[in-house]
């Protein structure tokens, strides 16, 4: 798992926003919450995204959607991202909710890593996250995931935009292919 923030003065208040932000992902209460309970959770939160396959809607997608070409490694008919609320008050949880049509060799030597930058409102990338996640998605299928994001007691009101991209690798090479890219946009508001 890597966290990368890029430091930039200027926007110091979405960067601190971020900072903390980060960890993101797992399972936890997303109910409102109050700043000292919202620490609490925090402590106990699992933040890595959890996918499990979804047998029925893989063989409806199977139907619908064109199979893994010859030749390729692994290829991605759907990628869709939301989030459970469009707007949300600091100390609280943002529930992150993916869909992914995947289709893959079984090849040990694939990586799978889902990499999520975070932007704000005028498009500047404030941090970004990696995860590996090919070992929940060792087979072709439909998948669906969730990620918790904590929205700290200082995260600025606002606008922010998350960007998703699924990237293969081969174990022992850097060289990464961009499999699909997903976003979808939330806001945080003042808590008063």
């Amino acid at each position: 798992m890597v966290t990368t923030p890029h430091m930039n003065p200027s926007r110091s208040s979405p960067l601190l926003f971020l900072a903390v932000i980060l960890p993101l992902s797992g399972c936890a209460g997303l109910r409102e919450t109050n700043c000292e309970q919202f620490k609490e959770i925090r402590q106990e939160t699992d933040y890595t995204t959890q996918y499990r396959l979804l047998e029925t809607n893989t063989e409806t997608a199977a139907r619908r959607f064109k199979p893994l070409p010859k030749g390729a490694v692994a290829v991605v008919r759907q990628y869709k991202m939301k989030v459970n609320t469009p707007e949300i008050k600091p100390c609280n949880h943002l529930k992150i909710q993916k869909e992914i049509y995947l289709l893959r060799k079984n090849d040990k030597n694939l990586v799978l890593e889902e990499i999520r930058e975070f932007y704000t409102a005028d498009g500047a990338l404030v941090a970004s996250k990696s995860e590996f996640v090919g070992d929940q998605m060792r087979t072709s299928g439909y998948y669906a995931g969730s990620t918790p994001l904590p929205i700290p007691e200082k995260a600025p009101p606002g606008k922010y935009r998350i960007v998703s991209k699924l990237v293969m690798k081969r174990k022992n090479s850097s060289r990464t292919t961009v499999l699909a890219r997903t976003s979808t946009s939330f806001q945080v508001i003042a808590r008063n």
